[in-house]
């Protein structure tokens, strides 16, 4: 059973919570799952990491981390997925860490990880905790090439390999964990893809999954080393021989961000007599786009190795203000404090909005433009889409709040169209030099911080 988000712990009481409070404006009791980013340290560096001008050395500690899962299980929390600014295994007291989630039935529905530090004892607690999922970020099919994306030393390579047929062997004939070895392609080796496939495959791994290099933040290499749409030709032979290596087992998991490279890939299925891969992600009859924006201020949370709270792990930018800190205070609070609450507002109109969502950065504060335009961030939904009777009642929920938006809503949608015309106003009936005119400037300045 691969990772789901969480979602497969989610029972039908939960998921009536959930619309319940989407439905009220409300925030649910807590989250369900929680994307736990247990450390910033990293034992590699790649040259292509999204963290790398966030990233410091920082870890929660055990005293911390025992008593926050302690906490987000009372609150609800059914699964974490272990990933982020750095390598969930480069903790310290991960063993202990792993051991206590399982204590408190909470599951580990994905470690993403490079693996070089998987040892025997913590491949033994993954499967016999029946973690879900653990991704393998190998990136390179040789070490020559692992040394180049990853910055390290090429026997680094080598004990990955090892780290991770182990875990294959361990789980014997079991499900958990399923295991993805993970491909990246740049220009410098992409014709490596029929090697990239065959290491994937001789591992055992439930999946061989391929990807692009893509450009991040920060102008941290040459962006002459990124694939582009041009590259279609010479990528695709390769697309051809791997395709066909992989005609029957049907292990890849493969999803360009080039549109022309995935209808590349349908007519090379098509030419070599190769049957559609079923999806990945399913998409139930029920789903609508209108009704598929994100619903994550009443599901999850991410916390940081510094401890950090955002929405979701694409959120984790360099110039985005965290939402409270999960080391100050319980957690509880923040999920019920005002940042987490304007989170739930902002979704919540993008979601009686449907069709019609607009971002608007004079009044989102908390969301981005990538939470609301079509095809901008696949999280949002991906995971959920195949829940038919989650997305009929959630369909059922929103129509109903369409017509019936509630006092609170239309007052707050009025107050913002109406606030600059009454703020202009009081100045021009209140001079500053009169009490009255001293009192308005403070209401003005609280009406402001609070607005």
């Amino acid at each position: 059973m691969r990772g789901t988000h969480g979602w497969a712990e989610i029972d039908a009481e939960r998921k009536r919570e959930i619309l319940d409070a989407i439905r009220s404006g409300r925030a649910t009791r807590g989250p369900s799952h929680a994307e736990l980013d247990i450390t910033d340290r990293c034992n590699v560096a790649c040259y292509f990491c999204n963290q790398q001008d966030v990233r410091t050395k920082q870890q929660i500690s055990l005293e911390h981390l025992t008593a926050l899962i302690d906490e987000m299980a009372a609150m609800g929390v059914r699964s974490v997925r272990l990933s982020g600014g750095g390598d969930p295994l480069a903790h310290r007291e991960i063993g202990r860490v792993l051991d206590h989630l399982h204590s408190r039935r909470v599951v580990v529905d994905n470690l993403t990880t490079n693996g070089a530090l998987l040892g025997d004892d913590l491949a033994r607690r993954l499967v016999e905790h029946r973690a879900r999922e653990v991704v393998f970020s190998l990136n390179a099919a040789d070490s020559g090439d692992y040394a180049r994306m990853m910055q390290v030393k090429p026997v680094i390579f080598d004990r990955v390999v090892e780290n991770i047929a182990r875990l294959v062997e361990m789980r014997a004939a079991g499900s958990h964990p399923s295991v993805v070895v993970q491909f990246l392609l740049d220009r410098r080796k992409f014709r490596d893809l029929p090697k990239m496939y065959d290491l994937g495959r001789s591992l055992g791994a439930d999946r061989v999954a391929i990807g692009l290099v893509l450009n991040v933040p920060g102008e941290h290499f040459d962006p002459d080393i990124l694939l582009g749409p041009s590259d279609g030709d010479a990528l695709r032979p390769m697309l051809e021989e791997t395709l066909g290596k992989d005609r029957d087992a049907h292990l890849l998991q493969m999803f360009f961000p080039v549109p022309e490279w995935n209808a590349m890939v349908d007519e090379i299925r098509r030419e070599i007599g190769a049957a559609p891969p079923p999806p990945l992600f399913a998409t139930a009859p029920s789903f609508e786009e209108r009704n598929g924006h994100c619903f994550f201020g009443w599901y999850t949370a991410t916390i940081r190795g510094n401890g950090d709270l955002y929405p979701c792990c694409l959120l984790m930018l360099p110039d985005y203000k965290p939402l409270g800190n999960a080391l100050q205070g319980r957690l509880a609070d923040h999920w019920n404090g005002p940042e987490f609450r304007r989170l739930r507002e902002e979704q919540r109109e993008i979601l009686l909005e449907g069709d019609g969502a607009k971002f608007d950065p004079a009044r989102h504060r908390v969301i981005r433009s990538q939470c609301v335009e079509y095809g901008a961030c696949w999280l949002k939904n991906i995971y959920f889409r195949g829940d038919g009777e989650f997305y009929r009642q959630l369909a059922e929920t929103l129509e109903e709040a369409r017509r019936h938006p509630g006092f609170a809503a239309r007052f707050r949608r009025t107050w913002e169209q109406r606030k600059p015309a009454l703020l202009a106003a009081a100045r021009r009936a209140l001079p500053a030099d009169t009490l009255l005119g001293t009192w308005a400037r403070r209401l003005r300045g609280g009406l402001r911080h609070s607005g």
